[in-house]
């Protein structure tokens, strides 16, 4: 299965880099900034799922809900890589469930969460769309 990891380069550092490593070798995981996803307005083909860091989501989505690309990112299941261990809702998702991996997780730890994950339909979050250009 093919993931794309959304994370700016300036958060891509230590633990992150660890999990980018640690991601189970039968998965493909691609790694976008929020520049590059703002730029393309699409994933690549073949994507199921889509991982973000908290602080790239925290950051961007008011740019992803301005350009109209929310509902890209309805339309696949959502995962928070978290650098730290507190777990706390993400800017315009505060009443959805997401599946947290720990940036620091074992390979195992990665691999368990993972299977989790993919076993979860999307959320079929409706994002407010008061802002989004027609």
């Amino acid at each position: 299965m093919r993931f794309v990891l959304l994370c700016d380069s300036n958060y891509t550092k230590g633990d992150v880099v660890s999990f980018i490593n640690n991601f189970p070798r039968n998965h493909e995981l691609v790694t976008m900034t929020s520049e590059e996803f703002l730029t393309k307005k699409s994933f690549p083909d073949g994507v199921k799922g889509f991982l973000v860091e908290r602080g790239t989501w925290q950051k961007s989505f008011s740019l992803f809900r301005y350009f109209g690309l929310l509902p890209l990112i309805e339309t696949l299941p959502l995962g928070v890589v978290l650098r730290g261990r507190k777990q706390e809702p993400l800017k315009g998702r505060g009443t959805c469930k997401e599946v947290y991996f720990q940036a620091s997780a074992s390979p195992e730890e990665v691999f368990s969460t993972l299977d989790r994950f993919c076993s979860l339909p999307p959320s079929l979050h409706q994002y407010p769309r008061g802002s989004a250009k027609a």
